[in-house]
Parts: C-alpha cells; structure tokens; sequence
C-alpha cells in the first residue's frame, strides 16, 4: 500500500507542474544574466524604475506645465466631444449599408500580388510584419534601394585568403549568390519590388560592377569591367575616407567631387558595405587585395526566416576555394531555442550508456530501469517544488544542467549500494533481511553523505547576485536531495523484490556478455597491484601536490581565470558562421567598424555622470524573477526647495539656468504682464514657496521653446494638484571612455563614488539620500562573477568540511578529503583556463558543480577508510589497502559512466552542451585520478590509526551540555544515560573499541560503547546504545 501511495505522489509531481504551469520558454538565452541585490544592481534597476516613471503613464512628468493642461479640460468638454463624436459616426454609418466584399476571381490586376500582401501584412502576427516594416523603397532601379544592415548577409573567404577582385572569384561569387536566391522558401520571404512582382536583387560586389559597365548579370562581367570599377575605387576612396563621399551624394548632388564617384552610390555601398577595411584603407591606395566581402540578400533579418537558413544548412556553400564563413540572418536567439531541444538526443545517448553500464555492472535490467525511473521522478519532484511549491517562474537553460549531475549522482549511488549488497550476499547462512540490514548500515553512510554534501555545494551558490545562479543553485540542490530519498528508499526496495521475483528467461546472447563483463567489472576483483599505491605512495602524493601548486598558479595568477571581454554572450561553438560573424567578421566592414571606433576611442560614448536625489536606491523586486523590477521608493527627507538645498546644486546648468531664468524685469508694460514673484527682486537662494511656483514655469517655457530636445536629466514633478518636484537629476558628461576592461571601469567608479560621498558629508540633511549611476552594468557583472564565485567555492567547501566532520566524527579524515577536493578545483580549473575558457555565467555554474562531484569520491573512500576492519584500523596501510578495494570499483564506474555521458555531448552545436560535456570529462578525470592516487597515497602516508582524531557524538553532546552548564554558572550535574540514550547511528563510525564476532565468518560486530568506553564519566549502558555495524572485509567473493 506504501508503494502504491509512493507512486502516486511521484506520478503526481511529474505531471501536475507541466499541467498547470507553461513549459519552460528559452527564447532570450541571457535573460536572468543581470546582477540583482547589489548596490550597483540596487542603482541600475531603480534608474530603470525612475526613467519608467516619468513617461506618460507612469508617477511622475517632466513637463508640469503640460499635464496641467491636459487635466485642466473639464468633464463636461469631454462628454460634449464624445456625444458629437457618436452622433456623426452614426449618421456616417447610416449612409452605408453592409457591403461583404468578394474578391474578384476573373478580373487581372497588376496590383493584385502587392493587395495580397497589404492584406496579409494586416492580418498577419508581429513577426511576420517586422519583414516589411523597415524597408521603405524610395525607387525603382537595378536595386531596391541602398544595402541596409537590417536585411540577411554573408560574408565570403577564400581559404587560402587569395584576392576576390578579380574575373574568376567574382563569377564564383555569383554562383554562390544564385544558390542563396534559389534556395526553397526564398521567394516567399524575400522583399520585393513594388513595380514587378519579383524579388529585389542581392547587393554584391559583383552585381555593382555589372550596373557600373552596364551589364544585365553578373555572369556577364568581363576582365575589363573589373579593372575598371577597380580603378574607379581607387580614384574616389580618399573622398569616402575623408567623409566627402556620403550616402545620399547620389540624390541630392550636394557633394562637391567627381560625378563617376557618386554614380548610383555605387563606390560608397561598395567600400562601407561589401568591402572589408584591409581593401583601400586610408592613405593607402595601392592596397587593392580584397580579402572579405559581404552579400547582402533582401530578406529582412528576423525569426521569419529560419526556414530559409534551415535550408541553407543542406547546401555545401563552397566553390572553388571560396566559401561563406560567417553569416547574420537574425535568426540566433530562435535558432538556439530550437537546438537547445533538438541536442537533446545527445543527452539522451549518454543517458542510455550510463544504463548499459549499470545493467553489465549489476547484472539486472531491472535494477537500471528502475534507477532510471528514480532519476526521472526525483527530477519531476524537483520541478514541482520549484514552480509549484517555491512558486519560481523563471528557469534558465543552464537547469538543464541538474539532468547530467542528477543521472552522475544516481548512478554512483546504485554502483555503491550494488557493490555493498553483492559483498554481503555473498556471506554464508544470513537471510535477506540481515543482508539488507548490513548493506544499508555501510551504503546509507555513503549515500546520505555525498548527496548532501553536493547538495550543500549547489546550494551555496546561492550567494551569488546573479539571478540565473540562483536558481540554478535552487533548483539542483532539491533535484539531489531528492535524488537521495529515492535511492535510499526506493532502490533498496527495488532490490528486495529483483530477489524474491527473479527473471527466470534469459537471452542466451545477454546472459553470455553479462558473465564475460560482469567477470571482470563486476563479479570478481579487478586486479589491482598495490604496489604501485604503497611502494610509490610518496611519488604520487608528491607530483600530484606538486601538480595543483601549478595548477593554482595558472588559475589565480597567471594567466589566470579571465573575467569576460565582451557583452555579447556566445551562443553556438566558435565555428557555428552566426558565432564567426559576432566573434571574427563583424567589425571587419566599414559599415559596422562605427561601432568599433567609438568603442575603442571613446568618441560618443563618455560615460554619463548622474546623480539622483529624491529615490532611495532600492531593488524591492523578486530576485529570482528578471521581470519583477519592483516599485520606485522616495526618499521623504529630499526637498529641493529648500534654501540650503538650492545652494549644495551651484554649479550646474540646471539651477543656472533657472537663475538666468529668474534674473528679468517683474514689469512687462509691452503685453501687460506681472511676473511677481519669479523675477529679478527675488534673490537666490530662493523661498520654498518662490522657488515651487517658479520651477513650474520654467520648465514649462523650457519644454515650449523649439531648439530644446528632452533628456533624462532634470527634475520630476508629481502629478498632483499642484505638482512639487519629487526627484532631481543632475547629469555631466565625463573624461572617461566606456570600456569593458575591469579594472578601468572600477578605478573610474571608485573614483567618483569618493568624490560624491565627501560632497554629501557636507550636505545639509534634505540632499544626504543622493546616489551616484552610470553605465556599469556590465562591471557588476564582472565583479559578482569574480568575487561571488569565490565566496561560493569558499562557501561550498566549509558545508563539505561540516559534512565530512558529522560523518566520520574525524578531524584528521576530513581534513584530507578537503585537502584532496581542493587540489581537484585547482587542476580542474586549470585545465579550463589552459582551454580557454573565461569567468562566465555558465562557468562558474561549472566551478560550483565541480566542488559537488568531486567530493563525492574523496567521501567514499574516507567513509571506507573508517569503516575498515578493527586490526586494519591500527595499520593504516591495511585500512588504506581496505578502502581501496572496496570502493575502486564503483568510484571508476560512476567516473565512467558521467565521463562518457558528457563525452557524447561534444557533437552538439550549442556552446553550452559542449562546455558541459568538456567540464565533465575534465571533471571526472582529474576527481578519480586525485581520489585513486593522491588522497590513498596521503591516508598510506598519514592516515590516523585507531581512534586518532575519532570523536563521538556522545562526547560532543556531552562538552555541549558541560559548557552550557559553566556559561549559566549552574551546579555540575552527571546526565544519566536516558539523556545519552538517543544516539546517532553514524557514531559506529567513530568507536572501535570493543568488538565481537558474529556467527558469520567474516562479519564483524562494532560495539557503540561499553563499560571502558564512558565519556564525561557516564556509565551509559541503554539498551540503545549498544548496537553494532557490519564490515565489508576483503574478500569480495
């Protein structure tokens, strides 16, 4: 019935949240990739939530003069307005009678294809209308208008980076241009001519040189018409380089150069559009090799044509050593919605290899299916605890991540436990409840301790500011502890039936290759030499020792985990042609260099200085939802008119400019008028009263003068009555560039945040709540990874030390493990740095999911290494010797099977599988090599013998009770030993005392305590504390 119930509720949670709640959407990749609960993050959302507020429909104007007018109509105008607006919509109507209009089947029109699309445009979805919106031809010729960085381009190499400005690479380039435009689905997506019903023409280098010479095709160009646009090139290039040769020479003849350069525009599109910057480059003329070009195709970048580069992905777009090498059709963030499900299938290949190793290892088919369905609910649950209990609605991408760590952990759980149960099968004469009373005494230890130390890792990343991480960090802690409750509960009972209920028919062929594998991974003993652990312990703890010494070298000196260097955050592998174009080509054309220049020089883009007063800095928002920014909170001591106030703001235009403003005659004979009080018998600083009325109507002629354009800056009125300023912003232009380098960016806020918090020591008490924002988005970004990532590994490992130490009750053990796990980050790390990867979102997810895979070796064998035999326990060789063959087997398979899991992964396009599949396999390779070879190398040298280092849970609650007691200045009292009598089953780790023998040859009994055994002299003699513990000897057979 227990059964039953389970099964249900796990049937329940897998169900019921995918019901209810829509699927995951992963549309916008970087969404939750802001930093939220920073100080830095605090300012940017609440300048967001402030630049919100003063639109039309938000809590604050800028313009009092104009809302007042707006709210001054009365109601009565406006119910008169509606009432004849009414009456002649009625009396239009009743001048008509229905008409159901019927298109005409017989009649030609040669409009009719443009009516069609006028009225699909109409009918037709957001996207579907983004195809048409930009492109507005302005007339008929060879081209529809000029090139346009909105339409799909290409750009074209030659391999062997050889010239594309002669004959043959141009007629190669139109092949290539006439297999994009005859590719399915281009006529229904391309723009068209308004005069033909045919698609406009690619702008391509040769498609200018056949309307230069006059020719009707591309393949119609002649060697003499390329040398002859070529020369044409070089003759204008100067005028294009020295800004004389603009795009519109063409239409207004303004331009004072010769009439062959701006014919038809063609010498500007082709040096900024189709040519890259090593072709003619300023003051150099005589370099007239080109090495990239674009093709640009009339089809408006956007979702519209996937199916379009669906298409292109079946065609080998390479022809006599030119080929296409980088593309932007503004398809990316779509087309990786739909990899990141399609790549699936190679999740599921590793998947089904973790399941044919389990079935070799443990003999049953039953057994893995029933793990895998364990790892499926333990999954299910997970995310109805998420969306359901937790109510989160945001789930990022990388909680795909938990499905690979949640069939790693599984399956090293069901490796350990087989491994156990096999051992005490194979005893002589113990029914099958002692068995499993005995395998779950030694695998619950294990399991219990690995799952919840990984667990701890994943949820310490929940430091992190940044939203993604968290949430990542939520949602895998519960998928493993989760994971947990199955295997501890589930699996065995699974055990229990697959041997009351085994399956009698057995293919011939599988019985064959389970007895022939099984033999050697999972029925006998591997060979292992201890001669190479033992004889070269000291060599292998050494070199690797020696070996993370480097490795933390290279990870926190040089070269170092780099921080991220730029805004775009990659997609697909580097080779993908959408990843080329963004990484390589993009900034390789004029057109786009732009953008690069004021990057690189600064030029438009100085980094604002704005100082806001009258909000608090403050992030009241849901932090684990990107979209809930909160609400705007004032700052209730702010009063800018007040007359101390009005003074801390000189100099500034803002109160200059109010003061110039003041500063007229308060008689007007000419149109008769008293500006009394806002004239010059004020005398600034101003009253409170003066200063209300007047900022009212300055800013309202402010807003009524032409030459004026609208900014951020300035002051904003409530929309009241009577409208007060409620928040100020004040904005200056600064002497630094934006950069994406870390360290100027922080020298350039340091600096100013100095410099304002010593100007508002000085304030008086209605200016003190004034915060400093600039475009610092991007550092927050950088300084929460660096810093966050740091504090989470710091964090992480503390939670696995408490672990360990509650697990063995050994200090000297637990030290060990967490020396060992911390040499694995290093060398794991290392060797991500060494590969080139940089301090990423999804990287530091990695570094997070290191800490918890790679103690969950380090724990087996120190949990072994307690639990071994009591003669073996004053050896440690012996207990090294114990723990080595009793959990090599399991520890390589679970290496094994996640090694590979990750290995088929690498195939996929998507950037963040393959990274995941590298982490992985650098992971598990790095975590066994350290657990097999460093930390058995280190117990061997230096393990602790006997109860050396040994605690108990008696004697810590004992010292508890005893300091209590002295803190509260109370009368020492002996417990008795009801109050010692609960006690907690991991202490059969922790004594080895007194032993004895079972009836069983080989099973020993550990004894909790007895009579030499006491602490803080409590004779504790409970029933309950007298129990026992099997251990796994040796013999394995």
């Amino acid at each position: 019935m227990t059964y039953f119930i389970r099964n249900i509720f796990n049937y329940t949670c897998l169900v019921i949240p995918f019901s209810l709640k829509p699927l995951p959407n992963f549309s916008d990749p970087q969404l939750g990739f802001q930093t939220r609960g920073t100080s830095l993050s605090d300012r940017i959302t609440t300048w967001y939530n402030l630049v919100e507020a003063t639109k039309e429909r938000g809590l604050f104007t800028a313009n009092p003069r104009q809302y007042l007018q707006r709210n001054n109509i009365s109601s009565l105008y406006k119910l008169k307005k509606l009432r004849n607006s009414r009456r002649k919509n009625r009396k239009k109507y009743n001048n008509f009678a229905p008409t159901i209009l019927v298109e005409p089947s017989n009649v030609s029109d040669p409009n009719e294809k443009n009516w069609k699309d006028l009225r699909r445009l109409l009918n037709s979805s957001s996207t579907e209308r983004k195809l048409f919106k930009p492109f507005n031809i302005p007339r008929e010729g060879f081209f529809c208008g000029p090139p346009n960085r909105d339409y799909a381009h290409v750009v074209l190499r030659s391999k062997t980076g050889s010239d594309l400005f002669n004959l043959e690479s141009l007629l190669v380039l139109c092949r290539i241009e006439q297999e994009l435009i005859q590719t399915e689905h281009y006529d229904d997506l391309c723009v068209r001519k308004t005069s033909e019903p045919k698609c406009c023409k690619p702008w391509s280098l040769a498609n200018y040189i056949a309307l230069l010479q006059n020719r009707a095709s591309c393949l119609a160009i002649t060697e003499e018409d390329v040398n002859a646009t070529k020369t044409l090139l070089q003759t204008c290039s100067h005028y294009f380089h020295n800004l004389e040769l603009t795009a519109d020479c063409d239409e207004h003849n303004f331009c004072k150069i010769p009439s062959n350069c701006i014919a038809h525009n063609a010498v500007y599109n082709i040096l900024n559009y189709l040519a890259s910057i090593t072709f003619l480059p300023p003051n150099k003329t005589s370099d007239v090799i080109l090495k990239e070009t674009i093709i640009f195709i009339p089809l408006a970048c956007s979702t519209a044509i996937l199916p379009f580069y669906h298409e292109l992905e079946k065609y080998n777009l390479d022809y006599g050593g030119i080929s296409v090498v980088a593309m932007e059709l503004g398809v990316k963030s779509a087309l990786f919605d739909e990899y990141l499900i399609r790549d699936t299938w190679l999740m599921s290949f590793g998947g089904i290899f973790v399941l044919v190793c389990m079935w070799l290892y443990t003999g049953s088919l039953f057994l893995t299916v029933m793990t895998i369905i364990a790892i499926v609910f333990s999954l299910g649950i997970s995310y109805f605890m998420y969306t359901l209990v937790l109510e989160l609605h945001f789930f990022p991408f990388m909680n795909l991540l938990t499905t690979v760590v949640a069939v790693g952990i599984g399956a090293d759980d069901a490796f350990v436990f087989c491994k156990v149960w096999q051992t005490m099968k194979s005893k002589k004469n113990i029914s099958l409840i002692q068995i499993m009373n005995d395998t779950m005494r030694h695998a619950f230890v294990s399991m219990i301790v690995t799952s919840f130390t990984t667990s701890a890792a994943f949820l310490a990343s929940y430091v992190s500011s940044i939203t993604a991480i968290k949430c990542f960090s939520i949602f895998a802690g519960i998928s493993v502890l989760a994971n947990c409750i199955f295997m501890v509960l589930w699996f065995p009972a699974c055990v229990v039936v697959r041997e009351r209920y085994p399956l009698s028919h057995v293919n011939v062929l599988r019985g064959c290759v389970l007895a022939c594998i099984q033999r050697w991974c999972g029925g006998t003993q591997w060979p292992v030499s201890l001669t190479c652990y033992m004889k070269f312990r000291w060599f292998w703890f050494t070199f690797l020792t020696l070996l993370a010494v480097v490795s933390a070298f290279i990870v926190l000196y040089y070269p170092g985990l780099q921080l991220p260097n730029s805004t775009e955050f990659q997609l697909f592998d580097t080779s993908h042609p959408f990843e080329q174009y963004d990484l390589k080509y993009k900034h390789r054309f004029w057109f786009t260099k732009a953008e690069r220049i004021e990057l690189e020089s600064g030029m438009n883009l100085k980094l604002p200085l704005r100082f806001v007063w009258g909000v608090v800095p403050q992030d009241n928002g849901d932090h684990l939802e990107p979209g809930s920014l909160g609400t705007l909170k004032l700052d209730e001591s702010f009063d800018i008119s007040a007359p101390e106030s009005q003074s801390i703001l000189l100099p500034n235009c803002f109160i200059e400019s109010f003061m110039d403003w003041m500063d007229k005659r308060c008689r007007d004979d000419f149109i008769d008028i008293d500006r009394t009080p806002c004239c010059e018998t004020s005398i600034f600083p101003y009253k409170s009263e003066v200063f209300n009325t007047c900022i009212r109507e300055a800013i309202g002629d402010l807003y009524d003068t032409s030459y004026f354009v609208p900014g951020v800056a300035g002051p904003k009125f409530s929309k009241d009555h009577v409208p007060v300023i409620k928040a100020l912003v004040v904005e200056y232009d600064s002497n630094y560039s934006f950069s994406l380098s870390y360290d100027y960016m922080h020298n350039f806020i340091d600096e100013v945040e100095t410099w304002f918090q010593d100007q508002l020591k000085t304030a008086p008490e209605t200016m003190r709540g004034g915060w400093f924002v600039s475009s610092f988005e991007f550092y927050d970004l950088q300084r929460i990874l660096s810093q966050g990532t740091l504090m989470a590994i710091g964090v992480s490992m503390l939670l696995a030390l408490i672990v360990l130490f509650f697990a063995t009750l050994n200090v000297i053990t637990s030290l060990y493990a967490i020396f060992n796990t911390t040499c694995c980050i290093f060398v794991t790390m290392a060797i991500l740095v060494l590969l080139g990867w940089k301090l990423n979102i999804l990287e530091s997810v990695a570094i997070s999911t290191a800490i918890g895979l790679t103690v969950d070796f380090s724990l087996h064998f120190t949990v072994n290494y307690r639990l071994a035999p009591p003669d073996s326990l004053h050896d440690r060789k012996e207990a090294t010797r114990y723990s080595l063959l009793s959990m090599l087997k399991p520890v390589t398979m679970a290496a094994l099977t996640t090694g590979v899991a990750g290995a088929f992964m690498m195939p996929s396009t998507i950037l963040a599988y393959i990274q995941i599949g590298t982490f992985l396999m650098t992971v598990m390779a790095v975590s066994w090599l350290y657990a097999t070879f460093h930390l058995i190398s280190l117990l061997a040298i230096g393990g602790p013998t006997g109860d050396f280092g040994q605690c108990t849970y008696s004697q810590i609650l004992c010292q508890a009770l005893l300091s209590k007691k002295q803190s509260n200045k109370s009368s020492r009292q002996i417990p008795d030993a009801s109050s010692l009598s609960d006690i907690h089953e991991l202490d059969l780790l922790t004594n080895s005392k007194s032993f004895s023998n079972s009836s069983a040859p080989n099973l020993l009994h550990r004894t909790l305590s007895g009579p030499g055994s006491s602490r803080c002299g409590v004779a504790d003699q409970s029933p309950s504390t007298i129990s026992a513990i099997t251990i796994i000897t040796t013999e394995d057979n």
